[in-house]
């Protein structure tokens, strides 16, 4: 672990496409979701925190109580909220709060972005991705990110990484007593590699439910460990010591 450094873990749940190839509105057309929802995970142990989540999964593997549900199709290798049963989901939810980190969400409503943002996904993302991690990357001399990605596609990542930095870099000119001289680093990883990147799914996951598709079950759980949700498209702005809850 080094010194005086955090590792953020980040992932959606929402797709950022809003038009087809051939110009039609599938949001509109119930074809695409209407919310985009990013989650980023903070630790300053990344290796201890692996080790929990490792742990706790393997102990969920010898849970009584879950054995009927675990077969040759669903093993539980790694965790993944939108394939992971309801008595899990619950479970690992529970064990989040427990644990040492720091939750941020952003809540994107896809329709009222700026039109340029609507018909690129790529950059629709990029920059969501930015609005969320500008701050949170100065909080301490060395950062590193690790993007949950299912792709490889070295254009993709590029592309991800120039929209997080162009954001970063306008709110340190803006925000000139900001911890400036950083090292920062960004890594690809499947969410699978990482419990970190399981807990960003999971977070993500659940915010989306709630926007998207008004479940709160699992919400209910955790709300109080999120540390704070933007809804920037509204222009809200939630934190946990604030006395109230957007959700």
């Amino acid at each position: 672990m080094k010194p005086n450094a955090q590792y953020i873990f980040f992932d959606e749940s929402g797709k950022p496409e809003i038009y087809s190839s051939k110009g039609t509105n599938l949001v509109l057309n119930g074809k695409a979701t209407k919310f985009l929802v990013l989650s980023a995970i903070r630790s300053n142990d990344q290796l201890t925190l692996q080790q929990k989540v490792t742990e706790f999964r393997l102990s969920l593997l010898k849970d009584s109580s879950l054995l009927s549900i675990f077969s040759t199709a669903y093993g539980l290798d790694s965790f993944h909220a939108q394939t992971d049963y309801p008595q899990v989901k619950e479970k690992f939810l529970a064990f989040i709060t427990t644990l040492d980190v720091r939750i941020d969400v952003l809540i994107v409503e896809k329709l009222k972005c700026h039109v340029p943002l609507q018909q690129n996904p790529g950059k629709l993302y990029g920059v969501m991705a930015g609005q969320l991690l500008r701050n949170l990357i100065h909080q301490v001399p060395n950062t590193e990110i690790i993007f949950s990605r299912k792709d490889s596609k070295l254009q993709l990542r590029n592309g991800l990484v120039t929209e997080v930095e162009s954001s970063r870099l306008e709110y340190v000119r803006t925000h000139p007593k900001l911890k400036s001289n950083i090292t920062l680093n960004y890594q690809h990883n499947p969410h699978y590699t990482h419990g970190g990147l399981q807990i960003a799914d999971y977070i993500a996951h659940v915010i989306y439910q709630v926007c998207e598709n008004g479940k709160r079950n699992y919400y209910e759980i955790i709300k109080d460990k999120i540390g704070a949700i933007h809804d920037i498209c509204n222009r809200k702005f939630y934190t946990k010591n604030s006395g109230t809850r957007y959700l």
